[in-house]
C-alpha cells in the first residue's frame, strides 16, 4: 500500500496476534522492496545537502517505526551521505 512515506510492502510488516504478541519471524523472508519515493525525481538535478539531511531524517523515522531493517536503513543512509 502507499503512505506519506512511499510504497510499503505489506508482506514485510510484522504480524501481531490479538493477544498483543508478535508472531514468530519466518525462517526465510522475501527480499525487501526498495524504498520508493512517491514524489517524482529529476535525475539530472542533484539534491542539496538540506534535501539529503531531510531524506535521512525520514529514513530514521521509518527505521524507528520498524518499517526499515537496520541493513536497509544503513545502506540507504550511506547512499545519501555519498551524495554530499
Amino acid at each position: 500500500f502507499s503512505s506519506q512515506y512511499g510504497l510499503i510492502d505489506v508482506a514485510s510488516l510484522p504480524v501481531v496476534w490479538s493477544d498483543g504478541m508478535a508472531a514468530p519471524a519466518p525462517a526465510a523472508s522475501p527480499a525487501p522492496m526498495p524504498l520508493q519515493n512517491s514524489a517524482p525525481v529529476n535525475p539530472a538535478s542533484e539534491p542539496g545537502s538540506s534535501d539529503v539531511f531531510a531524506a535521512i531524517e525520514r529514513l530514521a523515522s521509518l527505521h524507528a517505526k520498524g518499517v526499515l531493517t537496520d541493513a536497509e536503513y544503513s545502506s540507504k543512509k550511506a547512499e545519501l551521505l555519498a551524495r554530499l
